[in-house]
């Protein structure tokens, strides 16, 4: 009995605000945990965003031979000859350079990256004024972009370079006609280059006020407020006893990363926000 006593007696005894053996473990455990799970979700949706990105080397940049390289086989070796020696003579008499590439596909690249990749290695434009701008088009994908160097970003704006897109280019294209929507689509992107109206289709000169803005900042936003609803709500499944948490961030990844690639239809995006640096090409 007086060796119970001894033994109770000796034990610590607990003190107020101190944690009880143990606890730290505990807690670090359930940080651990809770981090594993936001974890992730975020981990599998920007796996899926930029899943497509870190293909952009795998489709080559090809090597400069003139303003025009019909890789895509649609524009004729007529017309092809044509539209180089019209954009040599427009880049001669105003500095203006304006080159076009067709691919038969991008191997899911985006166009966006390539693009910009493409314009950059040619160095479209004159040392120290980037005015260049650069059409691709990709044959097997249906999508086509407008990719604009600094210098011409005050003229070649989105809005104009998305209704050269919308209005030029595309109906040529829905009817199969690639070649006259890539020449008219061409003067069109001059013409506005140079503030020549002449040459500029007045669908693209009556609507300039009404285009639309290109969708690259709100697509960037609704990123990150998808993954702001991850991070707050993820958990709540969970507690309400359902599972599946890396289904819906590869879906919404999935839809993401395959924005605005037309299917049924041309797809295209103008690029005067995201201009490069060119001179020399």
């Amino acid at each position: 009995m007086m060796n119970n006593r001894i033994a109770h007696a000796a034990a610590p005894a607990h003190t107020p605000g101190s944690r009880p053996a143990g606890t730290g473990s505990r807690l670090s455990d359930r940080c651990r945990l809770k981090l594993k799970r936001v974890s992730a979700p975020l981990f599998a949706l920007l796996f899926c965003i930029f899943l497509p990105i870190s293909g952009a080397h795998a489709l080559k940049v090809p090597a400069w031979s003139g303003p025009v390289a019909d890789l895509g086989g649609v524009i004729g070796a007529q017309t092809e000859a044509e539209l180089v020696q019209y954009l040599s003579a427009v880049n001669e008499q105003t500095g203006v350079q304006v080159a076009v590439l067709t691919v038969p596909s991008l191997g899911g690249v985006s166009i966006e990256e390539y693009s910009i990749e493409v314009a950059e290695e040619w160095g479209l434009g004159q040392a120290g004024k980037d005015n260049g701008a650069l059409l691709v088009v990709s044959v097997e994908d249906r999508q086509l972009r407008i990719e604009v160097g600094y210098g011409l970003e005050g003229e070649l704006t989105d809005a104009k370079s998305g209704l050269i897109i919308r209005n030029v280019i595309v109906p040529y294209f829905r009817d199969g006609d690639y070649a006259n929507g890539i020449v008219e689509g061409t003067r069109n992107i001059v013409g506005v280059a140079t503030g020549n109206a002449e040459i500029v289709s007045s669908s693209v000169r009556h609507n300039a006020g009404n285009g639309s803005q290109d969708s690259g900042g709100s697509a960037a936003g609704f990123v990150f407020f998808v993954l702001f609803i991850i991070v707050m709500f993820g958990g709540l499944g969970r507690r309400r006893g359902r599972s599946g948490g890396w289904f819906w961030p590869l879906v919404i990844g999935s839809m993401l990363s395959n924005s605005g690639r037309g299917h049924s239809s041309w797809s295209g995006r103008s690029g005067g926000k995201s201009g490069f640096s060119g001179g020399g090409g």
